[in-house]
């Protein structure tokens, strides 16, 4: 969660004590890090160990960034042992491993938090404080579009995510961020879902249809990769508009009073090489909020554009989490009250898992059919 040793955390200095990784050259490579920033380096625990581990070195804090459908197997016994859970998006990745989550939050009395960071960009906390102030009045309806560009988006068909039983898909690993939003910005939980969605741009048959499939041997280095713009990707992922020549997103909130509608533009050029590495993009296109009232003209909002990692949403939420770095001001504002827990990324899984059922069936999907004990 962060490359500072030594964050404040609740009043005390957070300490960085342990790894928990079974690939032996990421453990150096983090230790490496931690040697980087005048730390010293930690014991390394296989994942079998990760109850000794707690014990052994004595944490306080487990941090889990793991391949999604494994986070249920850290949360659980870090609840058990009475440890402070953060868990990377989405909490899990099917409905039985929530249960089992919320099960455990409820028979032991504790809590984690899921680290939805896009509640902390400044532009996405001013709408929020916009509706919840009324000034659209009682909101009716959200239209949400969401759009990678070829680089990012293709990115999701590559690496480990590409798997939907590592990943749950791009509805429950990316859709997640959209629709905890969602739910935050307008204090509301879901209750049905429908959706459509097919694999219509990335994969070997819709490749060759739209004339982009070549075929070599793909390897990392190869020459026949340096002139193909989607190298190494496979074809057995969800769906989303995950092919745009510009990446960002629009969303319009309908209200008795009036209309609110947001667009960014994280990119609108193509980006290169592999984006999913050490550090967050910076978001560096324009953004806009308009504000129009029934009967009323439109109002353009000022705006605190913040061209950091997700629009300055990850500096936020770090200091909130593990408090201030030397130079930095405690964050005791707004973004001082959006943590999201346990029931929040169940929601936001609700969403994704039932617009894949809606896929597969066609049909309208109850969030109560997943029997969450919340």
């Amino acid at each position: 969660m962060s490359n500072n040793p030594s964050q404040r955390l609740g009043g005390r200095v957070a300490i960085v004590v342990a790894l928990c990784e079974p690939n032996s050259v990421r453990a150096q490579y983090h230790n490496e890090l931690l040697a980087s920033l005048d730390a010293p380096a930690v014991p390394v625990y296989q994942p079998s160990e990760f109850g000794e581990m707690l014990k052994k070195e004595r944490v306080d804090v487990v941090v889990i960034t793991c391949v999604d459908a494994l986070h249920d197997g850290y949360i659980i016994p870090a609840l058990e042992a009475g440890v402070r859970v953060l868990t990377e998006k989405p909490m899990t990745t099917d409905a039985e491993k929530c249960r089992k989550i919320l099960e455990t939050v409820q028979r032991t009395g504790r809590h984690l938090t899921v680290t939805f960071n896009y509640r902390y960009n400044p532009v996405h906390e001013l709408v929020k404080r916009t509706i919840a102030e009324g000034k659209i009045g009682r909101v009716l309806s959200v239209h949400f579009e969401w759009l990678l560009d070829t680089v990012h988006g293709a990115d999701y068909f590559r690496r480990w995510h590409r798997q939907k039983s590592n990943s749950g898909g791009l509805m429950v690993h990316k859709a997640g961020h959209h629709f905890d939003l969602v739910n935050w910005w307008i204090d509301a939980e879901p209750e049905t879902v429908a959706g459509f969605g097919k694999l219509a741009f990335y994969g070997e048959e819709a490749g060759k249809k739209h004339g982009w499939a070549k075929e070599y041997e793909r390897a990392r280095g190869s020459e026949a990769a340096k002139a193909d713009p989607f190298p190494f990707i496979s074809n057995d992922m969800s769906v989303m508009t995950a092919y745009s020549p510009w990446e960002g997103y629009r969303v319009m909130f309908n209200g008795s009073q009036g209309r609110l509608e947001l667009e960014v533009v994280e990119s609108n050029t193509e980006m290169s090489g592999l984006i999913h590495g050490t550090q967050a993009l910076p978001h560096v296109g324009d953004v806009s909020i308009t504000l129009q009232k029934l009967w009323g003209k439109p109002e353009k909002l000022p705006v605190k554009v913040e061209h950091g990692s997700h629009g300055g949403g990850d500096a936020r939420m770090l200091n909130v989490l593990f408090g201030p770095l030397p130079g930095q001001s405690e964050e005791v504002g707004d973004a001082a009250k959006q943590g999201a827990n346990e029931k929040d990324g169940a929601m936001a899984l609700a969403v994704g898992l039932l617009a894949n059922e809606s896929f597969r069936t066609g049909a309208f999907a109850d969030v109560k059919s997943l029997q969450f004990p919340l």
